[in-house]
């Protein structure tokens, strides 16, 4: 008996795993490669869509709108336009602002071309284990998964699992070149925050200072009821469009994969047809 027991075991553990997984009529070669097929169209569609002219800029979904700091720039100017101390700069800052979302979005644009060849290893990469569970709208190493419905973004928040650190490596370079580069008019993003910073953080010096604008200023913030907590500012323009760049770049690639998942029928790919058919059902009942 424990003869033929042993002989069982060994045959299990030499039969492919595409015998053992296998659902029908579809493998889980057939899986991982529909998978891979699907994650390629994404990745290279969301790539080209926001890599070219206004690929960010004139998308209101994955726009990136100005910093914390900028925005408190904003705010304040508009509450203290009216003060003639800060009058002369208020014109300046705000056209400066509009500038600066524009050449944000423009160095996003410019660099998300260089997402590509990263996407692709972390799809080379796709297991058979995890390529089962994304099918099924399951997030790998996700934590109490039986318990969750099916997510229909399982592949792109796995794929945001693989590469998201590797992304931020090579953009971060890459956006603060483009950053650089003379893309709003005949200044760069970088140059553009570096003088509305430099004119705002120039009015606080002079502002602190100034007798008739601190009585004037606490006279708006009795009549607002609010205080103004004005204060000198900074960023790190580099690492925020970074984050905002990638943020949106996964935006569309949900977006593809969720109208891969909706209907796979309507992609000339017989893999996609045949592995996300499979599961079409369960995406009808979300």
């Amino acid at each position: 008996m424990k003869k033929y027991c042993f002989f069982f075991i060994a045959l299990i553990a030499f039969t492919s795993c595409e015998d053992i997984f296998s659902e029908g009529e579809l493998s889980t070669n057939d899986i991982v490669k529909g998978l891979k097929t699907a994650l390629n169209i994404g990745t290279d569609s969301s790539t080209a869509v926001l890599s070219a002219a206004n690929g960010y800029f004139k998308d209101e979904a994955v726009k990136i709108l100005l910093p914390k700091e900028a925005q408190y720039v904003q705010e304040k100017i508009e509450l203290l336009s009216d003060i003639q101390f800060f009058s002369s700069a208020s014109a300046v800052i705000s056209n400066e602002l509009d500038q600066l979302v524009e050449a944000i979005n423009h160095s996003a644009e410019d660099a998300a071309k260089d997402a590509a060849p990263i996407f692709s290893d972390a799809i080379t990469n796709l297991t058979i284990v995890d390529g089962l569970e994304i099918l099924n709208g399951i997030v790998p190493d996700k934590s109490l998964k039986s318990d969750e419905a099916f997510d229909s973004l399982a592949a792109t928040t796995y794929l945001k699992n693989q590469t998201y650190e590797a992304l931020v490596q090579a953009y971060a370079p890459k956006i603060n070149t483009a950053l650089s580069k003379k893309i709003a008019g005949n200044a760069s993003a970088t140059s553009i925050w570096n003088d509305i910073t430099g004119r705002w953080n120039g009015l606080m010096e002079t502002y602190e200072s100034s007798v008739l604008a601190i009585t004037a200023v606490k006279l708006l913030e009795t009549q607002t009821g609010k205080s103004l907590n004005l204060h000198e500012v900074n960023t790190d323009l580099g690492e925020y469009t970074t984050g905002k760049a990638l943020d949106g770049l996964f935006v569309k690639v949900g977006e593809q994969e969720k109208e891969i998942r909706k209907n796979p029928f309507q992609w000339a790919s017989d893999i996609i047809q045949k592995v996300f058919g499979s599961v079409y059902e369960k995406v009808q009942e979300l």
